[in-house]
């Protein structure tokens, strides 16, 4: 076996074209680990806890900016194709991050969950309403 290190995926996340001609995958456990230390975009940390792709557009450019530094794979993928296309499918894989976030950052992973489960409140308006309007047979 050469001395060569092998970086192993951790966290893989995906771009794949509508039409699945093309599709590259990359490591975005340094970007996790970096949003979950310094307490950063919890809301979208909440939906990848929750196995959701964040809906904001910012987050993923921010993603991709923070792994064309480290990968200069995905920064030929995004100039051989044009960048990102609104009909692109992106993922990340979602177990992987739960795993991370509860082995590495316990206290987030408890708050996450807590937010996944937590009570909801429900908000009484003061006084009767009239249902009568409802129940009339026409």
């Amino acid at each position: 076996m050469t001395g060569l290190t092998v970086a192993k995926e951790k966290i893989r996340f995906t771009i794949t074209s509508a039409d699945l001609q093309t599709a590259h995958s990359c490591d975005c456990q340094k970007w996790i680990r970096h949003l979950a230390a310094n307490g950063l975009k919890t809301a979208d940390l909440l939906r990848l806890y929750n196995g959701k792709f964040p809906e904001g557009k910012l987050f993923v450019l921010d993603l991709l900016e923070f792994l064309r530094k480290t990968d200069p794979h995905l920064d030929r993928f995004l100039a051989g194709r044009g960048g990102i296309h609104q009909d692109d499918h992106l993922s990340i894989d979602y177990p992987a991050v739960r795993q991370l976030l509860g082995r590495e950052f316990p206290e987030l992973a408890a708050r996450l969950g807590e937010g996944e489960q937590g009570r909801k409140v429900i908000k009484r308006r003061p006084g009767t309403v009239d249902l009568s309007p409802l129940t009339r047979k026409r």
